[in-house]
């Protein structure tokens, strides 16, 4: 009954275990066919179209049919007790396979793998490879090393793979919706989540590989796209300086330069090395020029005197008339060693008149200038001038280049009016008014958002490590009703958290009251090994009592759904067709701008993959039904 509620793409049960299977890369067929089957979140589904498009360019073939493959790959999630089971009773079905092919490679990918590591080879005789999260590219090397006999294992992580050059293989795909990974990780760390140790550390994707993907879906037909992350609301993107390193292997466009650590970046706005810095040993040097040593001037551009007021280490000579300067101290012009009057000289220090402390980022300047370089930030709370934008640390000393989620949420709906777009999942400390102004600005952006709350408690909360409480959270859902008003809202849901009361699990209910979400995950607590509630508290809710108070949370949202939908009655809600209703071909289904599933009549005019409006007639407890408006000419 519960999934009936859960008509959000994000954890579909009716996809769980499915298998996927795409067109051959013409040329590359090695003869060998892979079994992809996939279980978890919208995320793991996604991971499962890269593995995919690896493999394909490596000539393996896919198939629906396990008991033909060479090579079985189960992408698992770990998010729960009953999830990791039911991949263990998967993993036996397939040892009838291993018997009859005893050729065949059985690999686990995932966060399960990630979480087990090279236990699951001790614990599953029939796997041989187990792959993490972050190591799908090794995947052709690893089932190599099964076929020249060895187990193999690879569960590093990483802080910077995304994968961003790799253009997924939609599987099994209606060829209308698409998942997009934005970013991988997770820093939040709440307390019952597996998923920071399984997935990593938080990193995104450039926007631009992003724009383009979408852009590639929308060309090839597809009309909606879902933007996935552990928490969209963090993604950053931080655009490096073009004369700076964009990390090892990265791409570098005709004429940008890397420079080695310490180099000038010149003046603001460019990207020139500063020719009296050391370029990194071994690296030429043009005449005149010379390798400073730490402390050295970085003057202007061109010279390669060292500054005579700094010391140039321990014992080094100086000449007549220069001093040591302590740290703040001026940076000025050669030969002088008076402090920069802009510079704080420590607390309780003398500061002439017109002097001023400067805030971290603030422009060493001309000597008695305390002007702040109009590209960096003086810290929250300053004054910028007119133009002025503040710079995260990383961003371009030229012009500002970070990307947050706002502004990739706006980068995508510029696309096409026609490309709708989806997000998932955003988090309650970092969701900005910010998105919620581009959500209204764009029609393209579907109104609703699934803001989890896990629980109305704010002790809970605490104990769940979410860094939010319960006013916290309902001051997130007045924003929303005020900015988009009739935004749709859905929600997670997790009972019988460790210590949790019986008032306290009320609080959960009357915050379900509060906001009435249209839709739901519900759960009870399942304790997950390594993580910080295992680690600190007790699991000390006896099951029953997390049963009987996850039954209440269905039951008020059972009641919540179906009062939403049925307010729906009678208005009109443009629709894109998916395919046909799962109960009858002669009935096309949908979701609408809300995310509520429609289902209407089959007919002349309108096909997947096509927008409709649809009046709505009546609706169940999970569906909305009702009859295409034919559109006049």
């Amino acid at each position: 009954m519960m999934d009936l509620l859960i008509p959000d793409k994000v954890h579909d049960e009716s996809r769980q275990g499915e298998a996927l299977v795409l067109e051959p890369v013409t040329g590359k067929n090695n003869s060998r066919k892979l079994y992809i089957e996939s279980y978890g979140c919208a995320m793991n589904f996604s991971d499962s179209e890269i593995v995919a498009s690896i493999l394909s360019e490596k000539g393996f073939e896919t198939t629906a049919d396990h008991t033909i493959a060479d090579v079985i790959l189960i992408n698992t999630c770990s998010i729960r007790e009953n999830a990791e089971q039911r991949v263990r009773n998967r993993l036996k079905e397939f040892t009838i396979a291993k018997v009859k092919n005893p050729g065949l490679v059985v690999g686990v990918l995932g966060c399960m793998a990630e979480r087990l590591k090279s236990k699951f080879l001790e614990e599953e005789k029939l796997v041989d490879v187990v792959v993490g999260p972050d190591a799908y590219r090794d995947l052709p090397n690893l089932i190599e090393q099964v076929d020249s006999g060895q187990r193999a294992v690879n569960v590093l992580l990483s802080r910077e793979e995304t994968y961003a050059d790799i253009s997924p293989v939609r599987l099994n795909s209606n060829g209308i919706n698409a998942f997009v990974s934005i970013m991988r990780g997770c820093d939040n760390m709440c307390s019952f989540c597996v998923v920071p140790f399984t997935r990593g550390r938080e990193r995104s994707r450039d926007p631009q590989s992003i724009v383009k993907e979408c852009t590639d879906l929308f060309n090839q037909g597809y009309r909606e796209v879902t933007l996935l992350g552990q928490n969209v609301d963090s993604y950053k993107w931080c655009s490096p300086h073009p004369a700076l390193s964009k990390g090892e292997g990265s791409e570098k466009e005709e004429g940008q330069k890397v420079l080695s650590f310490g180099e000038d970046l010149g003046e603001a706005g460019h990207a020139t090395p500063h020719p009296a810095l050391s370029k990194g040993e071994g690296s030429e040097k043009e005449e005149g020029q010379k390798v400073l040593s730490f402390g050295e001037d970085l003057g202007e551009a061109g010279h390669a005197t060292p500054h005579p007021a700094l010391s140039k280490g321990e014992g080094s000579e100086k000449e007549e008339g220069q001093k040591v300067l302590s740290f703040g101290e001026d940076l000025g012009e050669a030969g002088h060693a008076t402090p920069h009057p802009a510079l704080s000289k420590g607390e309780g220090s003398e500061k002439e008149e017109g002097q001023k402390v400067l805030s971290f980022g603030e422009d060493l300047g001309e000597a008695g200038h305390a002007t702040l370089h109009p590209a960096l930030s003086k810290g929250e709370g300053s004054e910028k001038e007119e133009s002025q934008k503040v710079l995260s640390f990383g961003e371009d000393l030229g012009e500002a280049k970070q990307t947050n989620f706002a502004n990739l949420l706006q980068m995508v709906a510029l696309i096409n009016p026609d490309l709708r777009v989806r997000f998932s999942t955003s988090h309650p400390k970092d969701i900005t008014d910010e998105v919620l102004y581009t959500i209204k600005k764009y029609d393209n952006i579907c109104n609703y958002i699934h803001l989890p709350v896990q629980s109305g408690n704010s002790r809970v909360l605490e104990l769940m490590n979410r860094t939010y409480d319960r006013d916290w959270y309902i001051d997130r859902i007045n924003a929303i009703r005020r900015i988009i008003p009739g935004c749709a809202i859905s929600t997670d849901v997790i009972t019988g958290f460790c210590s949790e009361t019986e008032e306290e699990h009320q609080d959960t209910l009357s915050m379900m009251d509060y906001v009435q979400y249209d839709f739901a995950y519900m759960f009870m607590y399942s304790e997950r090994p390594g993580t910080l509630a295992a680690k600190r508290y007790a699991d000390d809710i006896p099951d029953g009592v997390k049963r009987r108070r996850l039954k209440e949370v269905v039951a008020k949202q059972q009641e919540h759904s179906f009062i939403k939908l049925q307010k729906q009655v009678g208005s009109t809600q443009r629709v894109l067709i998916e395919g046909f209703s799962k109960k009858s071909n002669n009935d096309y289904c949908g979701r609408s701008d809300h995310n509520a599933m429609v289902v209407f009549p089959v007919g002349e005019g309108y096909k997947p993959g096509q927008y409709v409006n649809v009046l709505i007639d009546r609706s169940t407890t999970a569906t909305l039904i009702g009859s295409v408006i034919p559109q006049t000419p």
